[in-house]
């Protein structure tokens, strides 16, 4: 016979049998670290807005607090995916686990790469092709990490979509300047 509810998991019960499988604080020093050197790489470059107020560009971009709270939160919940992934736990995901955790890493060099190429030497053409290639490794490590467990999957998601944003503002860029 069938029990009611017999194999089905509430969400709390999914995410506290994931929390369990990884380490929750390694996840957060992850993703500390990481936005951390986003800040860092922002801070030594310097604010975006002079280049894109230059090509004309200001009604694409949002306040200055947005765009910064935006550009920690992405950078943030990307290594919390990175740090959820490579300390998992389960037999049957290694290789998965390990693949992806190699393309986020060429991922995450491309990206911090991004900023000074654009906003630093100005070299608008190399930038759109970097970060077409960031956002598909973003892409890749996305269903890489959603394959080993879905909450990192998820974390991936809203930074692919902050990826989407940086790719259409590049390519504006590129095409009014």
């Amino acid at each position: 016979m069938h029990k009611k509810g017999y194999g089905k998991l509430t969400v709390n019960a999914w995410l506290n049998s994931d929390l369990e499988r990884s380490s929750p604080i390694f996840m957060l020093v992850c993703g500390g670290l990481f936005a951390v050197g986003g800040i860092l790489v922002r801070a030594f470059v310097g604010s975006p807005y002079r280049v894109m107020l230059e090509l004309g560009i200001k009604d694409m971009i949002p306040p200055v607090w947005l765009m910064t709270f935006l550009w920690s939160i992405a950078f943030f919940m990307a290594g919390c995916a990175f740090g959820f992934v490579l300390c998992y736990r389960w037999a049957g995901c290694e290789a998965e686990k390990y693949k992806g955790c190699m393309v986020f890493v060429l991922m995450a060099v491309l990206e911090l790469c991004w900023y000074p190429t654009l906003f630093g030497a100005d070299l608008i053409f190399l930038s759109a092709i970097e970060a077409l290639l960031i956002f598909v490794a973003s892409l890749a490590v996305t269903f890489s990490f959603y394959r080993v467990t879905k909450l990192a999957g998820m974390l991936m998601l809203f930074h692919s979509i902050w990826l989407a944003y940086m790719l259409i503002l590049n390519f504006a860029i590129l095409f009014r300047g």
